[in-house]
């Protein structure tokens, strides 16, 4: 089931992890499980609160988004594009749907984000599909052996997808801690 991260929970994490003011501009941003576009959105909102009118289109293009799951990457790209129509521009946004950890096959050196932001699925590895797990045990260190869960993959992805100096925040349940 999706599980929707509250406003305020998203504020502090964008603001823990320095994601605020000036230093939104020019700065790739990826949402790797964007849903409906909980995070996105409040970057879109601060992007435009800091961004010269001049500049915000090409701001707006590195904010980026994976979802396995078509109706909320359309509802993530309506929610985008409601932020922007009062300011008179049409924006084609980088919102994709597309299976996030099957992106790690396919990495290059222009794959780099500043920020890395969201709400990864909790699911465990033996819910997936045979052919699902058989690829992230392949593809992810962390999850090559034992029982596991998809947000352990999500956290190796977002450390191979940050620029050398790029921050993450990524919501986990409590049992990253065991």
């Amino acid at each position: 089931g999706q599980v929707y991260t509250p406003r305020f929970v998203v504020e502090k994490m964008l603001d823990d992890v320095g994601y605020a003011q000036a230093a939104v501009l020019g700065r790739r941003v990826l949402d790797p499980a964007c849903g409906d576009g909980r995070f996105l959105v409040v970057v879109v909102e601060r992007i435009i609160a800091a961004s010269p009118k001049e500049d915000l289109a090409q701001n707006l293009a590195l904010v980026e988004g994976w979802d396995i799951d078509a109706q909320a990457v359309a509802a993530c790209c309506a929610n985008l594009q409601a932020l922007v129509e009062p300011l008179g521009l049409r924006i084609d946004w980088n919102v994709q749907t597309c299976d996030s950890l099957q992106r790690i096959a396919a990495l290059g050196e222009a794959q780099r984000f500043d920020f890395i932001v969201g709400n990864p699925p909790y699911i465990r590895i033996q819910h997936l599909s045979e052919e699902q797990r058989s690829f992230v045990q392949q593809h992810y260190a962390f999850c090559k052996s034992c029982s596991t869960d998809a947000y352990i993959a999500f956290y190796e992805l977002a450390m191979h997808l940050l620029a050398p100096k790029g921050r993450a925040a990524l919501i986990t349940p409590n049992t990253f801690f065991y």
